[in-house]
């Protein structure tokens, strides 16, 4: 069925194809800065008549700069838009039939330039297919500020917790820097976002439907893409954020750029000191009291870029971490985690005319230590896992309509566990070789892609608890393809199909009961299978702005936490393979700038997405089926003010949702912020759920010993079973934030500042 449906959509793609009439005429070139050479990413180039006013005939610019745009012969104006400004490339220009090249167009980003007028604003955001883009300018009200307070700006992302990043409340991120993946704990993400200043971003690439391109990834990705050359000399960041959570947290981050010539290099560290608590009651009355007291952390990174001229460029990334954490439970039992990880990245690239080639080498090395003291019993836990990854990714433009896409990739993981407990040592050894290959093509109405991947792997370790040796080996064929349609300047559809797998983590097929908490145990499952997902979605933007999306996605073997009848002593978590999991979503995204003037702004900002998602699987012996709708509602207002004041409100609900096995009833809560920029400083103060109403109730959809007496119920007749109840508090409240940007220029002066916040949260930014 999947080869039918590729070769489907390649003849589709085929027949779009045409011959060329006689007063067909195409225009291409290439936007570039004139000060630094640097591509002019998502500029709006379109063709004018002598009166200046806008024809049909448009196109937007890729990551290269380059355009491509369809016209009729003629005498035009050619004009481009970019970061709110309109620049008069052409006065007058003649298009004969056939083929006009241009070359790279060289462009003073300045609006003192006579042949510059600035005309009105460009998009913040331009769709492609299911993924969003959002342009330097989509961050502005966060200058000054991190990364972290720009990704705020995205619709619908939020972040839960101090560390999770979710889209609409529902699906998890995956986070890449420059296209490849932060390969760390969400800890470590979010402190590394937390250092960076917002300046250095030049767009971020919110991706729902990962392609072929991406090894392995479910969720979707979120590209945060680098200026490829910033200012010239010394740049200094730094952050202090306190949160008061229940206790009281705090966070330093100082980052320095160094830009000279074609060289771009940072140094970077943070020092987290986090304290959390999160309370869990079962049911039964259990209640398992968890409390973080503290965590203690530092990030050391170190990076370079260097351009090295002709389409060469090197880099390197470093980045270090180690943390010790002391995690407290009820019932007198403690543990002390302490670990480490460092990173490693190398990569080059080499850019020609017509064709790049990116060699990417990467490698991980990590290892912790495990204390836990349960009264009777100390057990300790020695793991070290090392990572390491070569691929090669290929692009060649095999004319002016498509595009070719390519790569391959060779990993290993190597993990070894130690426990005092048992004589034997467990032990994983992995090889994955994938390669994928695309086909995207370019008209000025029509685009899309067609893409393949192969994904290989070989397994081989012991998991402990008698069971031996195992060995597993496979592959997995996954195919995505886009098609999208632009009828007119305000208006675009597109289709996409993806799919991707997840395969079980060795902690999930490990054979042997271990202690999770003070109320839990967790028992491996050796057969666990791998899980696929098929998704498909339809498109619909106005105006580059307003967006309506229909998605369905269906999983395969999805990879679930369960609480089996069987096993005693405790409740015992176990993973588990279902049939499958269905869900179809509606997703409606209206942006509204209520006023637009220089001095104050006022957009409002509403989120509707509805969602109906069916499960339905085998439990040990008993089966298991249910089905759920969820509404997500959010609703923001920002102003923007006089003397540099931001104001931001919003409220956040939904009514519920189904993870894995557990359905967590519905959530709301208010969250605001108020900030105010001197120069280089940004100050903030900002508050989630001030009135701590975000508590979630957690129903267990599966039986528990002496619990449920029960399994097989959907969620409508729940109410005649006791379930298995987990009432949870998240404790996200009472936020207190504050940025500072320091600029150390040439003569290496240094300016600095401090600010402070006399309210129930004490906030400094230096």
């Amino acid at each position: 069925m999947r080869h039918i449906l590729l070769l489907l959509l390649v003849l589709a793609f085929g027949g779009v194809l045409r011959a060329q009439s006689p007063d067909e005429a195409w225009l291409e070139g290439t936007l570039v800065s004139k000060t630094d050479k640097t591509p002019l990413v998502n500029a709006f180039v379109v063709l004018r008549t002598a009166d200046g006013v806008d024809t049909p005939f448009s196109a937007l610019t890729d990551e290269k700069g380059y355009f491509l745009l369809k016209a009729t012969t003629g005498t035009y104006r050619l004009a481009a838009t970019f970061v709110q400004q309109t620049i008069i490339l052409r006065p007058s220009l003649e298009l004969p039939a056939g083929r006009l090249q241009l070359g790279t167009l060289p462009i003073e980003l300045t609006r003192e330039l006579e042949a510059v007028v600035v005309e009105g604003k460009t998009p913040l955001v331009r769709y492609e297919g299911s993924t969003l883009i959002f342009g330097e300018a989509a961050f502005a009200k966060a200058r000054g500020g991190s990364v972290l307070d720009g990704l705020k700006l995205i619709p619908g992302l939020q972040i839960e917790g101090a560390n999770k990043l979710k889209l609409y409340g529902i699906s998890e991120l995956v986070v890449y820097i420059d296209g490849r993946p932060q390969r760390m704990s969400q800890d470590e993400v979010i402190a590394l976002l937390q250092g960076m200043s917002v300046s250095e971003i030049a767009q971020v690439e919110l991706i729902r439907e990962p392609g072929v391109e991406y090894s392995g990834v479910t969720t979707p990705i979120l590209n945060i893409k680098r200026k490829t050359r910033g200012d010239e000399g010394v740049k200094g960041f730094t952050s202090l954020v306190g949160t008061y959570n229940q206790l009281f947290s705090e966070q330093l981050s100082t980052r320095v750029n160094l830009n000279y010539g074609r060289s771009r290099s940072y140094v970077s560290y943070t020092l987290g000191n986090k304290r959390y608590r999160e309370t869990t009651t079962l049911s039964s009355g259990v209640v398992d009291d968890l409390r973080v007291d503290p965590r203690v952390s530092h990030q050391v990174g170190l990076g370079t870029d260097l351009t090295l001229g002709k389409g060469h460029s090197l880099g390197a990334q470093f980045l270090g971490n180690y943390a010790d954490e002391r995690l407290r439970f009820s019932q007198g039992m403690s543990n002390r985690i302490k670990w480490s990880n460092l990173y490693a990245t190398l990569f080059h690239t080499f850019r020609a005319s017509r064709w790049s080639l990116q060699t990417t080498a990467e490698g991980s090395r990590g290892s912790s230590d495990l204390r836990r003291d349960q009264g009777a019993m100390d057990v300790a836990t020695k793991d070290d896992n090392r990572f390491a990854r070569i691929a090669l990714d290929f692009a060649h433009r095999l004319s002016s309509i498509f595009t070719l896409y390519a790569g391959a990739e060779v990993s290993r993981v190597a993990v070894d566990s130690r426990l005092t407990s048992r004589a034997d040592e467990l032990t994983l050894r992995e090889w994955n070789i994938e390669g994928y290959t695309k086909l995207g093509f370019r008209l000025p109405k029509v685009s899309g892609f067609v893409g393949l991947r192969i994904a290989g792997e070989d397994r081989k370790g012991s998991l402990g608890g008698g069971l031996g040796d195992f060995f597993r080996s496979g592959a997995e064929l996954l195919t995505s393809a886009s098609l999208r349609y632009a009828p007119a300047r305000d208006h675009e559809l597109s289709l996409t199909h993806s799919s991707s797998y997840t395969r079980p983590s060795y902690r999930d097929l490990l054979g042997y009961t271990s202690v999770a908490s003070a109320a839990f145990l967790r028992k491996g499952n050796s057969g666990l299978r791998t899980s696929y997902r098929r998704g498909l979605s339809l498109n619909y933007t106005y105006m580059r702005a307003a967006q309506l999306e229909l998605s369905y996605s269906d999983t395969e073997d999805p990879i679930v936490e369960a609480i089996p009848p069987m096993y005693g002593g405790g409740i015992t978590l176990r993973r588990y393979n279902l049939d499958y999991s269905r869900t179809l979503r509606a997703l409606l995204v209206l942006p509204l700038p209520l006023v637009s003037q220089k001095k104050f702004s006022w957009l409002a900002l509403t989120i509707l997405a509805a969602q109906r998602q069916w499960d339905a699987g085998r439990i040990e012996t008993n089966d298991y089926s249910a089905a759920l709708n969820t509404q997500f509602v959010q609703h923001r207002h920002s102003f923007s003010l006089p003397s540099d004041w931001t104001v931001d409100l919003g409220v956040t609900y939904y009514s519920g949702v189904l993870y894995e096995l557990y359905r967590i009833q519905r959530q709301w809560w208010i969250d605001a912020s108020v900030s105010k920029r001197m120069g280089n400083l940004r100050a903030a103060l900002s508050a989630r759920d001030p009135f701590n109403t975000n508590i979630a109730l957690t129903l267990h959809l599966n039986r528990a010993e002496g619990i449920a007496s029960r399994l097989r119920y959907p969620l409508a007749r729940y109410r005649e079973v006791p379930p298995h109840i987990v009432r949870r508090r998240f404790c996200m409240h009472r936020v207190a934030v504050a940025r500072g940007l320091c600029a150390l220029r040439d003569d290496s002066t240094i300016c600095a500042f401090c600010l402070s916040f006399v309210v129930p949260i004490i906030y400094v930014g230096v």
